[in-house]
């Protein structure tokens, strides 16, 4: 149980921040960076996002000890967070800057990295997807749950130097 809650803690990555006020969520900084105007009603990085692939995963498996490196020498933060009450995350415009310069597109950078640490937090509990979670956690589908289980060995070995939780 400590181990997935260490993996948990790796894909959510609570990092302190030098940057306050510089945060945006998701689709609200895909906008911005974009040069459109902001939607009245911010959408989520969740929002009309396919369900993760199994290609999709591993690939972001592959990204995400860097981005952790790179994150924590930058003292940046990316986390989960609540946008008018919808599941959303948050990161600043610098690491949306670096997600994009490892090809990705931040927007689904970030939404692999909270479904797939819901994911993990569905399979920590029991695998109960009905169960009560945090209002931060996007919804999963049974296919993401499935490569969480799949790949719970590559998820946890990304996370291998995060420090256990003391109980």
């Amino acid at each position: 149980m400590r181990t997935l809650l260490a993996g948990m803690a790796v894909l959510c990555l609570t990092l302190t921040s030098g940057l306050p006020g510089e945060f945006f969520s998701g689709q609200a900084l895909a906008a911005a960076s974009q040069g459109k105007k902001q939607p009245s009603k911010p959408s989520t990085v969740y929002e009309k996002q396919p369900p993760v692939t199994d290609k999709e995963l591993l690939s972001f498996l592959d990204v995400l000890p860097h981005f952790r490196a790179w994150a924590k020498a930058n003292n940046e933060e990316a986390h989960p967070t609540l946008t008018n009450g919808k599941p959303d995350f948050m990161y600043s415009p610098q690491a949306a800057a670096w997600v994009q310069q490892q090809g990705w597109d931040p927007v689904r950078f970030f939404c692999v990295m909270g479904r797939m640490a819901a994911a993990l937090a569905i399979v920590e509990e029991g695998n109960d997807m009905n169960g009560v979670r945090s209002k931060d956690m996007p919804e999963v589908t049974e296919g993401e749950l499935a490569l969480a289980r799949r790949h719970l060995g590559t998820m946890l070995k990304v996370s291998g130097d995060v420090a256990p939780i003391s109980r």
